[in-house]
């Protein structure tokens, strides 16, 4: 992994930084082969959340913001209120909890190799660091899904997908990756 200096941190915080995870031309080959097929299994069926727009095709902020704006535009004309609250998951893919990915995977009807390859893929990770030619000793990633993957974003949108499907009655909300406005 190399670490990425975040837009306006400081560089003398390590959390500060992005753990960029750098693998094999031929692992990202591979994650994008698998990743191409998870996608279009997912699309296919419409087993995302229509109101996720992140690393989705066709789909954009500008969708999500549109969709807002309409229903800000819509209470205001019917002499209502609109409240509205935005929420940014952060460190979201760090936070992946794995064996809940793995649930959700199976009952998004993923089996077979490509639960398998997943579940291999995601543990018994080894990372070291590399900061200016020195690297660190190897550790064992417990937690997350790899920052900088291939497959890591149609991964996290699977494990928040069931997010917004929990929201009570009258709540509507947007997902942009990792990014949630909620409104009623």
């Amino acid at each position: 992994m190399i670490p990425i200096l975040k837009k306006g941190k400081d560089p003398k915080k390590a959390t500060s930084y992005r753990p960029i995870s750098l693998t094999s031309c031929v692992v990202k080959t591979l994650e994008r082969i698998v990743n191409e097929r998870l996608r279009w299994y997912l699309e296919s069926r419409n087993l995302l959340a229509p109101e996720q727009a992140g690393f989705r095709q066709f789909r954009s902020t500008e969708d999500q913001v549109t969709y807002l704006a309409q229903e800000v535009e819509d209470a205001f004309q019917e002499q209502k209120l609109a409240l509205v609250t935005w929420i940014d998951l952060q460190k979201a893919f760090h936070k992946v909890w794995k064996d809940g990915l793995l649930v959700k995977l199976l009952r998004k009807g993923v089996s077979s190799n490509m639960y398998h390859w997943i579940r291999s893929y995601i543990y018994n990770r080894r990372a070291r660091v590399n900061v200016d030619q020195t690297k660190s000793k190897k550790f064992l990633l417990r937690h997350g899904v790899p920052q900088g993957g291939v497959l890591s974003p149609t991964l996290f949108l699977l494990f928040i997908d069931d997010l917004v499907s929990e929201m009570p009655k009258g709540i509507k909300a947007a997902l942009y990756a990792d990014d949630l406005v909620i409104w009623c």
